[in-house]
């Protein structure tokens, strides 16, 4: 490890224990720290950091909590072994799952990929703010992470912003990084709801669990800056690999 990497916290609005969580997972994520590895003592990091150790204990409880670090009683702080398959963000941060394992530096690929024009249901309509009859994209896919399913995706976009020709070889897996690349709709926001069902016959086909495990199902539905909706989602993930937080202020 090289300590030397490690900088002082510069104080801002943002609170320090908050500052110094977000930059310790910062060096966990960039290979600082690497998983099963232990951290430095609370005095020589909190020296290095140039904070009290009572802001650095916050900020490692916080850690701890979402499964990044492991504290032994007497013995030191350690990185979660396996931490390194676990794709982590912010739910604050617009960004997509390719993203998010590019910058934790995983190996992904798509699996299963189904591009299709439908009509849209009444439904999806009303999601999409679409009269009836409207033609959309259909995206299906599985996200594997080193070869393991840990997604699957599926996206209903408008067919006049999204053509499925659209979807080629190129496809990367994220619907949403095609938008931005291709300056197909100028994305403002993406709103999510977040909750828990459980993997159905189709569910465990497709991500290789059990019938009836636990899921984390993710809705999403995009907007532009004038408010206008250009795309929906609904995206299942298997909880060990995922971890969304939220920082609120």
């Amino acid at each position: 490890m090289t300590y030397s990497a490690v900088q002082p916290i510069r104080p801002n609005r943002v609170p320090l224990s908050t500052q110094t969580q977000q930059y310790l997972l910062d060096l966990i994520e960039h290979g600082t720290y690497e998983p099963g590895e232990q951290l430095p003592s609370e005095k020589e990091l909190s020296e290095q950091l140039g904070i009290s150790r009572s802001t650095l204990r916050e900020a490692l409880l916080n850690l701890e909590q979402e499964g990044v670090v492991i504290r032994r009683h007497g013995v030191g702080t350690f990185v979660a072994p396996g931490y390194e398959h676990r794709l982590e963000s912010g739910l604050e941060r617009l960004e997509s799952i390719l993203e998010m394992a590019e910058r934790q530096g995983l190996q992904v690929r798509i699996e299963g990929l189904e591009v299709r024009q439908i009509v849209a249901s009444t439904n999806l309509c009303e999601k999409l703010q679409a009269p009836p009859g409207t033609e959309i994209t259909s995206v299906r896919r599985a996200i594997l992470v080193d070869e393991t399913p840990v997604a699957y995706m599926v996206d209903f976009v408008l067919s006049s912003i999204l053509p499925p020709a659209e979807v080629d070889e190129t496809f990367n897996g994220s619907v949403l990084d095609l938008l931005r690349e291709k300056k197909l709709a100028e994305i403002a926001q993406v709103v999510a709801h977040i909750v828990a069902v459980t993997a159905d016959g189709t569910m465990s086909e497709r991500l290789k669990v059990r019938r009836g495990q636990p899921l984390l199902l993710m809705e999403e539905t995009v907007f532009t800056d004038a408010g206008e909706v250009v795309e929906c989602s609904r995206n299942y993930f298997v909880p060990d690999y995922f971890q969304f937080r939220v920082v609120r202020r």
